[in-house]
């Protein structure tokens, strides 16, 4: 998704959640034209968006696979909960009944899903689909279903990824003027990772917390076009606001 979409959406989210009224006020990475600046002022808000790309997004690729995904999530009624469905990404293959596997799908979201805890699940097997899947449930998530498929990650590739990521000067540093200033500092990530794997990353790149200068870490997972819960991640390690 673009920038200012999961910003508009980021602040829309606040304004329904404690800040009425809340809109955005300036747009400076817009307006400064001599360094680069955040992407927004909403209120007491500065706020800075980030993308940290770990899983190749499923729904981005204009391929068979997710066009079949497609049509099976518009046939499913949106469950009152949070279904992200995740294949490896090398569980595609030429040959396979996909027609079988789309029903054998449909029949367990529809009789089986609705039985689950929100949690985390890893399937070896289920009937009638032959790779394995992750399941992940949640009631406080974003109503609807999600398929996504993953490429390999090796988790101390991505906690160095994370970890040059935001040490950037493009991206948290723009915003300490800000907090002179006396803004509330925002860090958006955005990602499609669980929000609890995000968090476990940031923190072993981060182990004492990311900077004192940031008042606060949101976390958007976004699977294709949809966005599920902005969560407000909580401070950890010694430094201290």
């Amino acid at each position: 998704m673009k920038d200012d979409e999961i910003i508009e959406s980021f602040v829309t989210y606040l304004r329904d959640n404690g800040y009425p009224n809340l809109r955005i006020d300036r747009r400076p990475d817009k307006e400064n034209r001599q360094s680069k600046d955040i992407d927004a002022i909403a209120g007491p808000f500065a706020i800075e968006h980030t993308l940290i790309s770990t899983f190749q997004n499923q729904k981005a690729q204009d391929d068979w696979f997710t066009k079949a995904m497609a049509k099976l999530e518009s046939e499913l009624p949106t469950p009152p909960y949070e279904l992200v469905i995740c294949s490896e990404y090398d569980a595609v293959k030429k040959g396979q009944d996909w027609a079988g596997i789309l029903n054998a799908l449909k029949t367990w979201i529809t009789q089986e899903a609705p039985q689950l805890e929100d949690g985390e699940y890893d399937f070896d097997s289920l009937p009638g689909i032959p790779f394995r899947l992750r399941i992940e449930k949640s009631s406080n998530g974003s109503p609807g279903i999600f398929f996504i498929r993953r490429l390999p990650e090796n988790n101390d590739s991505l906690q160095l990824r994370i970890y040059n990521h935001l040490t950037s000067l493009e991206k948290i540093q723009k915003l300490f003027p800000y907090k002179r200033d006396g803004f509330t500092t925002v860090l958006l990530i955005e990602g499609n990772l669980t929000r609890n794997k995000m968090l476990h990353a940031i923190k072993l790149a981060f182990p004492d917390g990311l900077h004192p200068d940031l008042n606060e870490i949101w976390y958007v997972s976004t699977w294709g076009n949809h966005i599920a819960k902005f969560t407000k991640l909580p401070k950890w390690g010694g430094k201290k606001k």
